[in-house]
């Protein structure tokens, strides 16, 4: 019987951590589908500072022991301490030690890595795990009979049984956001013109998220002593994220959240997740001055040579603010794979949703719902299958769940991995 092929569009956390798995349950004795990430930049290249998204000097969001195979859940029944065991040459603490900055780290206080050191950790586990990674862009995705045909350019079609689709996608943006201004600009390309915003007296940074944070700490340190930056947030303030046990464990381990009701885990994921600063970025903005909160929503942005002018909605009022630099920091599109899918997969995804929001169309193996061949969406999978999965706070668990659909297991694994999923 030919061995199954799983495509992952991208080769970052997500897609490593996937093909590191499958290595594992290979040498465990699962066996597993042949896995090939797609991507046209260098192996997580976003987190190296060279692509945008970061400077690639910014701390680690998540403690880095959260690494490719967090949480080593029992997934796999008898089989899960051998898979354990050979995951545990592509921890964290491994790369460290292999490089004897193990005994240091700790010494230190378990420091949080930079991202651009976070990449060179997933290179590092890459290259290990003899990843199959082509080099190339995928233009198009549809659906032919039980397979998925992957257009990529440039190179030849890519024929998989499954496809997991990574990456945050374009940044979201404002009505009226011209492109390639140099006074307007999103959470991927200020880190590509970092060095021209210190002109700027008075900056806007729209959004509340981490990637607002980021771009607020780096302006706050760079433009001149006298400038300020305004905040804009939808939520009227700036909120931290939670790090409560009870809030951390439902990232861990979402064996409960599918039992909560949907306000619930609405509400939990704006509280945690979306809209809030880190603790890190807040400890070190608590640190500065010159920046504010700024309560109201960007509903317009009109550029000009020397000024930007931001519409801003706020209840019944509205008002037009000008600026000498808006970074708009909303965040990223996560449906952004839709503009791949040709005619059949369009019609196939349609179906399969029925008119449901596809939040709520996602299954325990972070597959669409009824759609066949499987789509795999973990970045759209936070309501319906767990908070962490479209972050980087369950990479082990997210693998686990995406595999399990080309992995034949019966008895005892098969229950086992039900039952971490059960409501």
């Amino acid at each position: 019987m030919p061995r199954t092929t799983l495509a992952v569009v991208g080769a970052g956390p997500k897609g490593i951590a996937i093909a590191v798995k499958a290595r594992a349950l290979e040498a465990a004795g699962l066996g597993g589908p042949r896995v090939v990430l797609i991507d046209r930049g260098p192996v997580a290249g976003n987190w190296s500072g060279r692509q945008g998204y970061t400077s690639g000097l910014l701390a680690l969001g998540t403690p880095p022991e959260k690494d490719v195979g967090f949480p080593y859940a029992d997934s796999w029944g008898p089989a899960s301490p051998a898979v354990t065991a050979a995951m545990a040459d592509y921890t964290w603490q491994r790369h460290l030690i292999a490089h004897g900055a193990y005994a240091d780290w700790v010494d230190r206080g378990r420091m949080r890595p930079t991202h651009r050191q976070w990449s060179w950790y997933l290179r590092e586990v890459a290259e290990k795990a003899r990843a199959e990674i082509i080099a190339g862009e995928v233009v198009s995705l549809e659906a032919d009979g039980e397979r998925w045909r992957l257009a990529v350019e440039p190179g030849e079609a890519i024929w998989a049984d499954g496809v997991v689709v990574t990456g945050a996608g374009p940044p979201i943006r404002v009505a009226g956001q011209p492109d390639r201004h140099p006074r307007v600009l999103d959470g991927r390309s200020y880190w590509l013109h970092e060095h021209q915003t210190q002109v700027a007296q008075n900056a806007c940074v729209i959004g509340s998220g981490e990637t607002a944070a980021s771009v607020v700490i780096s302006l706050v340190s760079k433009l001149p002593k006298h400038s300020t930056v305004d905040v804009l947030t939808s939520r009227g303030v700036l909120y931290s994220r939670g790090e409560s046990y009870e809030e951390n464990r439902l990232y861990s381990d979402p064996g409960d959240w599918p039992g909560l009701a949907e306000a619930h885990r609405r509400e939990f994921l704006v509280r945690t997740d979306r809209g809030v600063f880190s603790l890190q970025a807040e400890a070190i903005l608590n640190q500065s001055r010159g920046f504010r909160a700024l309560a109201g929503r960007a509903v317009a942005i009109s550029a000009g040579e020397r000024q930007v002018a931001v519409t801003i909605e706020y209840g019944d009022e509205r008002e037009h603010v000008a600026y000498d630099l808006v970074v708009v920091a909303i965040g990223f599109q996560s449906g952004w794979f839709e503009g791949l899918l040709g005619e059949q997969a369009r019609g196939r995804l349609a179906g399969a949703l029925a008119g449901a929001q596809l939040e709520r169309r996602i299954e325990a193996d972070l597959s669409v719902v009824g759609l066949q061949p499987p789509l795999h969406l973990p970045m759209v999978a936070g309501l319906a299958q767990g908070p962490g999965f479209p972050n980087l706070s369950c990479l082990g668990l997210l693998s686990d769940r995406v595999l399990r659909r080309y992995v034949a297991t019966d008895g005892p694994a098969r229950l086992a991995l039900e039952r971490s999923e059960r409501v």
